[in-house]
């Protein structure tokens, strides 16, 4: 009988294994980023995760209400200054509804479009950063145009300050260095000090503009105080961004939820309250007594 010995492919008869689809580089980065901090996920208080977005969203944007105000009248202002409350409260409460469909600690824009909209997952964190810059670099410009009068307000002799105190490159390049270290944190946690510190600036502005308000040392001649002011829908939906802008702050609120410690629906819900709630507060209240101040002028 015939023997048959075993047959063995020479390398070249091996077919290639198929090609494994390729990993997103950026996907990669962004699990092992997440890894990385998953420890830290879900250590954060209810107060601090209050404070970091109640300063996410108070900001240079209550400078403008009192001028908002005059554009619109006390009860218009009153209700579009609520009513933009509400809309962007109703969008936090949003994120944490999505945020549901996510693994703990991993919370993201750019998650949520992997599961909705995969191919705009870029550009949704895109979008994000341009936004997140212009912010910033919002903010530099006002610490440039303020700080020089800051110094001159303390100091009654120009000459006796040095010169460069007075620029407003100085005061831009050196906030743009203390700022630029606070960027790498991993966590917005960590900023809970530095938030305590922005709000009491802020309660500082509140009770200057309240007490110049009751002592009513602002104008001898206030201007017109109207209830309603309507100039056509054109002039009042040109105020309405102006509103509407100073609630942002939902670019922070996936970090919160990831790093809030029980992240019950009531627990992260209270959360969203006592920040939108707080600010339109504030908003309201810089926004009449300083409309009442001045009037129309």
């Amino acid at each position: 009988m015939a023997s048959y010995a075993a047959i063995h492919t020479t390398p070249s008869e091996h077919h290639p294994p198929p090609p494994s689809r390729p990993t997103s580089t950026i996907s990669r980065s962004r699990s092992s980023k997440f890894d990385r901090n998953l420890a830290a996920h879900g250590s954060a208080s209810w107060l601090s995760s209050v404070i970091n977005l109640l300063n996410t969203i108070v900001g240079a944007g209550v400078l403008a209400m009192p001028h908002a105000m005059a554009n619109m009248g006390i009860t218009l202002g009153v209700f579009v200054i609520c009513w933009a409350g509400l809309t962007s409260g109703f969008g936090l409460y949003l994120q944490t509804r999505c945020a549901r469909y996510l693994d703990r600690g991993r919370s993201s824009f750019f998650a949520l479009s992997q599961i909705t909209y995969p191919n705009a997952a870029v550009v949704f964190d895109a979008a994000i950063a341009i936004k997140c810059f212009g912010v910033g670099v919002s903010y530099l410009i006002i610490i440039g145009d303020l700080m020089p009068g800051v110094v001159k307000g303390f100091v009654a002799d120009s000459g006796d300050a040095a010169a460069y105190l007075f620029e407003r490159r100085f005061w831009v390049t050196a906030f743009m260095l203390v700022v630029i270290p606070l960027s790498f944190l991993r966590r917005l946690d960590s900023l809970k000090y530095t938030s305590v510190l922005a709000l009491t600036a802020i309660a500082y502005l509140i009770v200057l503009v309240v007490y110049h308000f009751a002592a009513g040392d602002t104008l001898a001649e206030k201007g017109e105080v109207n209830l309603i002011k309507w100039q056509g829908i054109i002039p009042t939906l040109a105020n309405f961004p102006v509103i509407v802008f100073a609630y942002t702050c939902h670019q922070n609120m996936f970090s919160i939820l990831n790093e809030i410690k029980n992240p019950t629906h009531v627990r992260t819900t209270s959360v969203i309250v006592a920040s939108i709630g707080t600010a339109a507060s504030v908003y309201v209240l810089v926004a009449i007594t300083g409309y009442l101040s001045y009037g129309n002028n």
